[in-house]
């Protein structure tokens, strides 16, 4: 999964196709004032849940692009970084693993911060208004990493 992020974190996202910009996708849950952060080029994948990670000739392949996003690179880490909390990672180790990618351990942790943040509410938003119970679980897994992250 980690060589696949590198990779991935190496693209552009194509200019001349139309996909969710990450300010956009994020302008409803972001602090006021941090939206900026999440601006870039980087093409993200930003759906890591284990069914959309396919595992072929010892090399992880990432399929189900439901949600393309042009954006800031340090995305994809923490989107990845929640995956693997839902899948029973600390936040700690999951934050450790995000912090192998030079994006994410070079941002600011202001823009962190807002990461955390932004995905917290958008993952209770979710919840909310769908409680099922692996959506409440990321709702929990998102509050979690807003935590570690505001300690950072």
């Amino acid at each position: 999964m980690a060589a696949a992020l590198t990779e991935l974190q190496q693209v552009t996202a194509p200019a001349d196709i139309g996909i969710k910009d990450a300010v956009d996708r994020w302008a409803d849950y972001a602090p006021p004032g941090t939206l900026q952060y999440f601006s870039g080029d980087t093409l993200l994948h930003t759906d890591f849940a284990p069914d959309n990670v396919l595992i072929a000739d010892r090399r992880a392949c990432l399929i189900d692009w439901a949600w393309p996003t042009r954006g800031a690179a340090w995305i994809d880490p923490g989107a990845l970084a929640l995956r693997l909390m839902d899948a029973g990672h600390s936040a700690e180790d999951a934050v450790a693993f995000a912090s192998h990618f030079p994006s994410w351990e070079n941002a600011d942790p202001q823009v962190l911060t807002a990461f955390g943040a932004a995905t917290a509410a958008l993952w209770r938003e979710i919840a909310e208004e769908n409680p099922t119970p692996w959506k409440h679980g990321m709702a929990e897994q998102a509050a979690k990493l807003r935590d570690i992250l505001r300690q950072r």
